[in-house]
């Protein structure tokens, strides 16, 4: 547009000098029209001045969205990137909670039979004690029974062999027929009246009654009638 301001001014010019030459166009009407030109010239120059302020404003505008489309977008990506990195954290929390949650119920089980196992060992340990209390019982028991029958049979053996004596001394002394006397010594079986060794003990009732092949066929004490529930093979020395 300034080219044609120029060639507008340059046409006006030379149109003033032709007319002036052929014409006799006055001075006046010269500088009337150079003023006109003159103005249009500004106004050709304000439009342009015009048009490119308008021009500049929409490049700025254009620059301005831009760069609020550009900054969507980076924080729509750092967005994305941090749902990303929160999905996987969640992820791993997840899976250190479920393995977590399983350790705790491993140790929870453990524990429970750790528990049982004390209880258990506790219940033995108490059976135990209790049959230990029993056989230190049944101990001081055969021990004063065993004690017993060895005073027993050291009196009987002392009391046969008086009686032996007698008879001997009886039977030399006189000329009558002998009469055999038959007795039960302490340490004979009840039950067949043996000289065998009375080695086993009833339970409950504790009697040292019977030797061991009688044992089998008693289901009752021979002393006291008392039923044998149990019975045990003691060893005299």
């Amino acid at each position: 547009m300034a080219i044609q301001a120029q060639n507008q001014i340059g046409f006006g010019t030379s149109e003033f000098s032709l007319i002036n030459n052929n014409g006799g166009i006055g001075i006046d009407q010269s500088q009337t029209m150079f003023h006109q030109q003159q103005q249009q010239q500004y106004r050709s120059q304000s439009f342009l001045d015009v048009h490119m302020e308008k021009q500049r404003q929409e490049i700025d505008t254009f620059i301005r969205l831009q760069n609020e489309r550009l900054r969507y977008v980076l924080q729509e990506q750092r967005k994305q990137e941090m749902e990303m990195i929160l999905r996987r954290m969640e992820t791993k929390a997840l899976v250190l909670m479920s393995q977590k949650e399983e350790e705790m119920l491993k140790a929870m089980k453990k524990n429970m039979e750790l528990e049982d196992l004390l209880k258990k060992m506790e219940i033995e340990n108490q059976t135990w004690q209790r049959i230990a209390r029993e056989n230190e019982a049944l101990v001081v028991t055969l021990n004063s029974t065993i004690q017993q029958v060895k005073e027993r049979a050291v009196t009987a053996t002392c009391h046969d062999a008086t009686e032996v004596e007698d008879e001997g001394s009886c039977c030399g002394g006189g000329g009558g027929e002998d009469i055999p006397v038959k007795k039960l010594s302490s340490c004979c079986c009840w039950n067949c009246g043996s000289n065998g060794e009375t080695r086993v003990l009833f339970l409950p009732c504790r009697h040292l009654c019977c030797c061991i092949e009688c044992e089998d066929g008693l289901v009752l004490c021979p002393i006291c009638n008392t039923p044998k529930k149990n019975r045990i093979e003691a060893f005299i020395f």
